[in-house]
């Protein structure tokens, strides 16, 4: 089957779902969440074995703390 194909009977699949509550860039975003490019996936596993060999060299990474108070200063709360 096409991705073509693949990507009617999702939404299809979708809107029986969801009806017609979802937005067309909503269900574009769900394909995606759901069905990730070649490309990105390979940048996901190269990102993740990137950061698991900075964990075996001894990098804790950023402390949550620290992460949360960075995020929310960047992203306001809706």
């Amino acid at each position: 089957m096409s991705e073509l194909a693949n990507f009617h009977q999702f939404l299809s699949v979708k809107l029986n779902e969801f009806g017609a509550s979802v937005s067309p860039e909503e269900a574009l975003d769900l394909w995606r969440a759901t069905h990730p490019s070649e490309v990105d996936f390979k940048q996901d596993v190269k990102a993740v074995q990137e950061a698991l060999d900075e964990m075996q060299a001894g990098d804790g990474g950023t402390p949550l703390n620290e992460f949360d108070a960075g995020f929310r200063r960047t992203r306001p709360i809706v």
